[in-house]
């Protein structure tokens, strides 16, 4: 949906790639998550939400699909289009990609590595997924089924407090005319995208994850080199 919309020219468009582009947002999502599941700290008003996503025309994914009520609050007049993908394989999906991606070992001794990216987005993705999904993690059946209350949630929350008039329920597989009559654009000849698969998403979190390592062998090469140091003065003079 983000490449569909930026072509139909309501771009830039926030999607979750975002925060990895931009790690200190993750800060701004955590505290908005935190203020609305766990009512720690103050609701985001119109003015947060100017500072985090006011350079944007649309949004996509999470972060911002968590707060659909709390975004129409800020702007009444969007339109919501509400994207229908079978159960099974929207959770098929997440298992072969955020599922996947944040279970990986790797983001453990990254967390105390990158200060920079991984301890801003990890706090923010834990917060995101027990929020909307649940804690579950050990019983597969239970937290497949969390999931996809979640999933059904947060649609029907949408439908609660979006007027008729200004949401389209809308499945990728309908391409632009739908799309682009509701949201009043012409279009398009180009054929509707379809980019953010499996491959596509791993393909870019080992180019992010790839980063991480870079920046944290940096970040912390002066601790590496001074251990190193007082190590070869502990030998010499011991």
């Amino acid at each position: 949906m983000q490449a569909a919309l930026e072509e139909l020219g309501f771009g830039p468009c926030y999607h979750m790639h975002c925060c990895f582009q931009n790690p200190m947002e993750c800060e701004m999502w955590t505290e908005a998550l935190n203020a609305k599941f766990r009512n720690q700290g103050r609701k985001y008003t119109r003015k947060d939400w100017d500072q985090l996503l006011g350079h944007c025309q649309s949004v996509t994914d999470v972060p911002p699909a968590a707060f659909i009520p709390d975004l129409h609050e800020a702007y009444p007049d969007a339109k919501v289009v509400i994207v229908q993908r079978p159960l099974e394989s929207w959770y098929a999906s997440c298992q072969n990609t955020v599922l996947k991606f944040t279970a990986s070992k790797q983001l453990l001794p990254l967390y105390f590595l990158d200060r920079y990216m991984c301890r801003r987005m990890a706090p923010m993705m834990s917060t995101l997924f027990s929020s909307l999904f649940g804690p579950e993690r050990k019983d597969p059946v239970k937290m497949k089924q969390n999931w996809i209350d979640g999933y059904t949630n947060a649609y029907d929350e949408a439908r609660k407090v979006v007027p008729e008039e200004q949401r389209l329920e809308f499945a990728l597989k309908q391409g632009w005319e739908p799309l682009c009559e509701f949201l009043g654009v012409d279009v398009p000849k180009t054929p509707f995208p379809h980019r953010n698969d499996s491959s596509t998403f791993d393909a870019g979190i080992k180019v992010m994850v790839k980063r991480m390592w870079v920046r944290a062998a940096k970040l912390n090469a002066p601790y590496v080199v001074a251990g190193l140091g007082v190590a070869a003065a502990w030998w010499m003079y011991k």
